[in-house]
């Protein structure tokens, strides 16, 4: 069954569990009862929310994250389980014991996918770049931060030489954000799920970040949230706001059927494998991961 992304986008609700439902009230009014084993995560970007404590405890209890978004759609917090499945410990170990090589090799592999993807939408729009010749120069634990030179190319190609994503008045940045957040939730679902730490990352090691390991995980994905904005863009280039539709357009990537490696599945789909990927490098020490071409059924957009 597919999930479903639950967003709180107006004030004055009131969210709580009734029989195994979020109940959504206002003004002591049942406006909607949603089937928890329905819901993916539930993003709040409404400023007035009231949560009961019960279902705070539920969701944590069916894994389901509850996102608060703040300025321009960048994430303020997660509230996600503390406990993961029963091998819990034993992974957790397994994935703190590892060793510095081990960790860069992992974060050059995850950096390199991202810039070879970043290479593949451009080429969906039939921009020309080198970004697949500089996805071959990275290196162990991207010593040469070809990351960010890939990045400084690939944005300003994609969306135009003024665009930066430091710039929060750029309205991109806010469709670019919501998208990363939709994804990042799932992600990080999926990283408890299996067992694993979210705090304990590899390329990002932020002390004050509970969720590194997610934030390394969504990095080969993120140009698929980029895909999706520039096509909204491209078919309307007068947008003012991030409105409803566009949300639930953006939402809609985790059920957005994809390239495999065989066939076709959902997008949510590659999120599990590559936390899986990592359980069984840290079991094995062999660091393999089953990227694919997940971009190569999307039509290309018009260029610019």
């Amino acid at each position: 069954m597919h999930k479903n992304i639950i967003e709180i986008s107006t004030d004055n609700k009131h969210l709580s569990v009734h029989l195994g439902f979020l109940r959504i009230s206002e003004d002591k009014r049942v406006l909607k009862d949603i089937p928890l084993n329905s819901i993916n995560s539930i993003i709040v970007t409404a400023h007035a929310v009231l949560y009961t404590n019960n279902l705070l405890q539920r969701l944590c209890e069916e894994n389901i994250p509850l996102v608060i978004l703040g300025t321009n759609y960048a994430p303020s917090g997660i509230l996600l389980s503390y406990i993961g499945q029963n091998k819990q410990m034993e992974i957790q170990h397994l994935q703190i014991e590892n060793k510095k090589p081990l960790q860069k090799k992992i974060w050059q592999l995850i950096i390199k996918e991202k810039i070879k993807n970043q290479a593949r939408v451009l080429n969906l729009f039939h921009k020309k770049n080198n970004l697949m010749e500089i996805s071959k120069d990275v290196l162990s634990a991207d010593s040469s931060n070809r990351e960010a030179y890939a990045a400084r190319i690939y944005f300003k190609m994609l969306f135009g030489d003024n665009f930066t994503r430091q710039n929060n008045s750029i309205i991109i940045n806010g469709f670019l954000n919501y998208g990363y957040s939709v994804i990042r939730s799932a992600l990080a679902r999926y990283v408890v799920a299996a067992g694993l730490n979210p705090a304990y990352g590899v390329g990002h090691t932020n002390k004050l970040n509970p969720f590194c390991l997610v934030d390394d995980l969504i990095e080969p994905f993120r140009p698929m949230v980029d895909h999706c904005v520039y096509e909204i863009f491209v078919k309307n280039k007068n947008i003012l706001e991030l409105n409803r539709e566009h949300k639930a357009h953006i939402s809609g990537l985790l059920t957005q059927m994809c390239f495999n490696g065989e066939g076709v599945s959902p997008f949510y789909m590659l999120l599990q494998q590559i936390v899986w990927d990592l359980v069984n490098i840290y079991k094995s020490k062999k660091v393999k991961f089953n990227f694919v071409d997940y971009l190569q059924n999307c039509a290309a957009g018009e260029d610019d």
